[in-house]
């Protein structure tokens, strides 16, 4: 992936100001601050295995979503995080990055519903439980035709197994991450009835 001047500068500044943020707000956690960059180059591994409209799950401090939206302007990248002080720093960030495709959304995933996004959507996350809590809470989400959930996970995958019936892994994709030992896949998980 070529990333242009600007873009490197805006990923700079997003590493600072989790940075900052992260000593009052509890962003990642105090032996992750030393590997942000590690994180950044995770995120980026998955932009092109992914469409033009994504919801980032538990965003947190912004992972994947907004090293995904500073590398591809052209996507449209919603941050769902339920906890104020998280969404707080997502908005502040994405207001001071001036990432206008980004839409910062403060709410609890089991409230939201399909019909307030557009279709279709690929709804991502890195670190938010098991495959089985996490299609609970996006019920509301996956029931829409051509709404996919995606689980970065480490390899071999752990609970896959035990997603709910009407659900289906529909495929597993290995994840480059440029000479790195260890090794991540991107689980994609359907719902059967649409």
């Amino acid at each position: 992936m070529i990333i242009s001047k600007k873009q490197k500068q805006q990923l700079d500044r997003f590493e600072e100001l989790l940075l900052l943020w992260n000593k009052t707000h509890n962003l990642i956690s105090k032996s992750q601050t030393t590997s942000i960059k590690e994180h950044i180059e995770d995120s980026l591994s998955i932009a092109h295995l992914l469409g033009r409209n994504v919801m980032d799950l538990g965003s947190g401090g912004g992972f994947p979503g907004i090293p995904i939206a500073i590398t591809n302007p052209k996507k449209r990248i919603f941050l769902v995080e339920r906890k104020q002080s998280k969404a707080a720093f997502l908005l502040n960030t994405t207001t001071q990055l001036e990432l206008e495709n980004i839409q910062v959304v403060n709410q609890d995933s089991k409230k939201l519903s399909s019909d307030n996004f557009p279709s279709p959507l690929e709804i991502v996350t890195r670190a938010f439980g098991s495959p089985y809590k996490t299609i609970e809470a996006t019920k509301g989400l996956l029931g829409a035709p051509k709404n996919h959930l995606k689980l970065m996970k480490t390899h071999p995958p752990r609970g896959i197994e035990g997603i709910p019936e009407n659900y289906q892994v529909e495929k597993i994709e290995e994840i480059d991450l440029k000479g790195k030992d260890k090794r991540r896949i991107l689980v994609t998980i359907t719902n059967k009835k649409t």
